[in-house]
C-alpha cells in the first residue's frame, strides 16, 4: 500500500514537474520575442528568467514578484492549455502590415478619376469628398470644417438657381461637381467642375466678400406664346 501511494506521489510530481517546465520555455520563448529576455529557452527557471520577468512586470504596470504567477501569465497570454504546448511558429515572418491597405489600393490616380470627382484621401486630413476642390485658392489649407462651410453656401447658392438638385450636406460629391460646371458655363468660366478662384469670387464665397462678383439671375421658364401677325421670330 505504501509502495503504491510512493508510486502515485511520484507519478503525480513527473507530471507537475514536466508541466512547470513547459510554462517556463513558454514564458522564456514569449519574453524572448518581445526583447525582455536574453538568455537561452532551456525550461528551466532561473536568474536570467527572473529579470525578465520582473522587466516585463514593470514595463506593464504588473505587481512586481519575478514570480510566473496568473497575473503574469494572464498578461502574457499563457493559460493552462497554452501551457500544454507552446503556439507554433511560423518560417515565413508576417509582412501583413507591409502592405497597404485594399481602399488605398483601389483607389484610381487622378489622372483616371472622372473630373469633378475627388475620392482619394486630401492634405491635412480633410474629408475625401472636398480634397482638391479647393486646389490654389485660399481654402486649400483651411480646416475641414470651414471648407465643409463653404460648400454648403456653394450647394445653397446653387440650389436656388435651380443648379443643385440634391442633399446640402457639405460634402463635394460628382452632383455638387456638376452643379458647379453648369454654372460656370452659365457665366462664362471654364467648365472644371472645381471651386477655383473666379468660380468663389463669381459666387461671393471669397473671404472678405460680401456680394457675388457675377450677378446671374436663376433660371425661369416662360410660357410659350404664339408671335403675333407680322412678328419675326429670331432663330
Amino acid at each position: 500500500m505504501k509502495r503504491a501511494l510512493l508510486t502515485l506521489a511520484m507519478v503525480l510530481w513527473a507530471s507537475v514537474s514536466v508541466l512547470a517546465d513547459q510554462t517556463t520555455e513558454l514564458v522564456q520563448r514569449t519574453l524572448k520575442d518581445q526583447g525582455f529576455y536574453y538568455g537561452d529557452i532551456t525550461g528551466q527557471k532561473n536568474a536570467d528568467t527572473t529579470a525578465a520577468i520582473r522587466r516585463y512586470q514593470i514595463r506593464n504596470g504588473l505587481q512586481i514578484t519575478g514570480e510566473m504567477d496568473a497575473e503574469t501569465l494572464r498578461s502574457l497570454g499563457i493559460g493552462s492549455s497554452a501551457a500544454k504546448a507552446p503556439p507554433p511558429t511560423s518560417a515565413t515572418p508576417d509582412t501583413s502590415y507591409l502592405r497597404a491597405p485594399e481602399a488605398a489600393q483601389a483607389t484610381p490616380p487622378p489622372s483616371q478619376r472622372p473630373e469633378g470627382t475627388y475620392q482619394g484621401p486630401g492634405p491635412h486630413g480633410l474629408q475625401p469628398e472636398t480634397s482638391g476642390a479647393f486646389d490654389e485658392t485660399p481654402y486649400e489649407i483651411a480646416p475641414p470644417d470651414l471648407q465643409r462651410h463653404v460648400i454648403v453656401g456653394v450647394q445653397t447658392l446653387l440650389t436656388g438657381r435651380g443648379l443643385y438638385r440634391s442633399a446640402v450636406d457639405g460634402l463635394y460629391g460628382a452632383g455638387t461637381a456638376f452643379a458647379v460646371r453648369a454654372f460656370q458655363s452659365r457665366v462664362g468660366i471654364p467648365p472644371t467642375g472645381r471651386l477655383d478662384m473666379e468660380t468663389l469670387a463669381a459666387l461671393g464665397l471669397l473671404p472678405g466678400q460680401h456680394a457675388p462678383g457675377i450677378s446671374v439671375p436663376p433660371r425661369r421658364f416662360q410660357p410659350y406664346r404664339a408671335p403675333l401677325p407680322g412678328q419675326v421670330v429670331p432663330y
